[in-house]
């Protein structure tokens, strides 16, 4: 009994050392690469329909890169747009969004569309930019992230609010009132 314990236990001290590095090499071929797990994780997955795809095409091609249509696929003519706009940026040019890219692409997006504008501009419903201040915070307010008065004026709590009402409601924390900002933020004025 002895015996046969002491030929099996090298025997399997042999098979560990041996497939547990073929299982790993293996594995490494058969998984996805760091960087493009990296990109999975700032962007969310690449292959098939996704909206954040579709949202850094319309910035690329706001930046006067050509990422072909906005259909958030991340396809080659939007890859070699994102190697365009990180070399112009000074940017490792890997065609991959990783988060420095992606800081790299809300800056540019924050520089092309202004937060408010000071000379009063109807909306759609005629009301003046002073008017949409009092409503976004009237609906920051009634969805609980802003404790303040209504004052028509966008400070430092009004975006702070704004941004955990961002972050609360899955879009960019970027203290900016875009489309889908303020599809959001309009429900709680119904209310």
């Amino acid at each position: 009994m002895l015996k046969t314990l002491f030929y099996i236990l090298p025997l399997l001290l042999v098979v560990v050392m041996f497939f547990a590095p073929a299982r790993n090499y293996v594995n490494g071929l058969l998984h996805r690469d760091k960087k493009e797990l990296r990109e999975e994780e700032v962007i969310g997955r690449v292959s098939g329909y996704n909206p954040r795809v579709g949202e850094i095409q319309k910035v690329l091609k706001e930046a006067g890169f050509d990422p072909g249509p906005a259909d958030g696929i991340m396809g080659a003519q939007t890859r070699t747009a994102i190697k365009g706009f990180q070399k112009a940026k000074g940017l490792k040019s890997t065609g991959k969004i990783d988060s420095v890219t992606r800081l790299a692409l809300n800056r540019t997006e924050e520089v092309k569309k202004p937060e408010f504008k000071e000379e009063p501009e109807p909306d759609s419903w005629g009301n003046t930019s002073s008017d949409k201040s009092k409503q976004i915070q009237m609906a920051l307010k009634s969805s609980g992230f802003y404790k303040g008065e209504i004052d028509g004026k966008i400070g430092p709590r009004t975006k702070t609010a704004l941004r955990a009402f961002q972050k609360a409601n899955n879009l960019n924390p970027d203290g900016v009132i875009g489309s889908k900002t303020w599809e959001a933020l309009k429900k709680y004025l119904k209310n």
